[in-house]
């Protein structure tokens, strides 16, 4: 039983569609959908930070190709989990979101999320702090008149803050004062999974409602509520809840390996994987089985995960992960 998982904004990489095959069709596709250069994002782009507007779509794209890929050599899911809006490339691999749906639905998000207010607010991935202890600096910061919130909980090291700056940097000293690893800002230009983003939650809400989504052919384990669920109506409640409700990517993890799985194979750009360490931080005395797929060589040929893994030519991993090689890439936004 294999859970299929694909990453969020932050997983995006310079070339990060080369090395599927279905991409070209995919991105010409999309372009013409967007009236976007996708491709050049995707192929040929040295910072694709640099297009907030463009990145998670053009990451849904990546998702895709990846599922495109793995379904060629592989049996299909028998569940998935996306974090963050990576559950859109996830609800189309199950065959509940058909491309052009999808793709249109994240351009919307993303535009959406710019749109929200976003001076003087950031993002930071905090390791070597577990949930709790986060928790009672943002309750701290919160009395003193700050608004910063607990973005993701990726593992049981890594969780993510979102909020105002000045709050941010408050939470920031108190989190390396109380033993943090390191807290590392993100690329991310609002905060994502806060009430912040109240406004893009309502845009959002009002497009699926327009939107087909029909039954999942595997249940999607959702990183709101840690649920597993095949029924559009509640997937579409949970896309919003999304909006500004924590992403618990580690007890979506936890509730999968509780319902019988037992490997798991991320789809997406990879070099490095996003998810997997985080999987094995997740469970480890479970020794979970683990697959990247970034290209459609590794899905016709399944290659060993090694935390922090680069393709030759891509960067080095983040010396956290080198570091602390369980934990999975650091940071992970909207």
């Amino acid at each position: 039983m294999t859970v299929w998982m694909f990453p969020g904004q932050g997983a995006q990489r310079p070339g990060m569609a080369l090395g599927f095959d279905a991409a070209p069709r995919l991105l010409r596709r999309a372009g013409t959908l967007l009236g976007a250069d996708l491709a050049t994002l995707c192929l040929n782009d040295p910072d694709p930070d640099r297009r907030p507007d463009l990145v998670q779509p053009a990451l849904f794209v990546v998702g895709v190709a990846a599922a495109t890929a793995l379904l060629r050599h592989a049996p299909a899911p028998t569940a998935v989990i996306g974090h963050s809006f990576g559950e859109y490339a996830a609800l189309t691999a199950v065959g509940a979101l058909e491309f052009g749906t999808g793709l249109r639905l994240t351009a919307l998000r993303a535009a959406a999320m710019l749109r929200c207010p976003a001076t003087g607010t950031a993002m930071a991935a905090v390791l070597g702090l577990d949930e709790s202890a986060v928790r009672a600096v943002c309750a701290e910061v919160a009395e003193g008149g700050g608004l910063v919130e607990i973005s993701n909980i990726n593992s049981p090291a890594q969780v993510v803050l979102a909020g105002e700056r000045a709050a941010l940097d408050e939470a920031t000293r108190l989190c390396r004062a109380r033993g943090a690893f390191r807290v590392r800002p993100l690329r991310v230009p609002y905060a994502a999974h806060t009430r912040l983003m109240a406004p893009a939650a309502a845009e959002l809400r009002a497009a699926l409602e327009e939107a087909e989504l029909r039954p999942l052919n595997a249940p999607l384990y959702s990183c709101i509520t840690a649920e597993a669920t095949t029924d559009p109506a509640r997937v579409k409640e949970l896309l919003v809840l999304g909006m500004t409700h924590t992403v618990d990517f580690a007890a979506a993890v936890r509730a999968a390996a509780d319902g019988g799985h037992r490997d798991f194979a991320e789809l997406g750009p990879g070099s490095p994987a996003r998810l997997l360490g985080l999987v094995r931080a997740v469970l480890p005395q479970d020794n979970p089985g683990l697959r990247l797929v970034s290209s459609d060589a590794e899905a016709r040929t399944p290659q060993p995960f090694q935390a922090g893994r680069v393709r030759p030519g891509s960067s080095s991993p983040h010396p956290a992960v080198a570091a602390r090689p369980s934990g999975g890439e650091p940071g992970h936004g909207g």
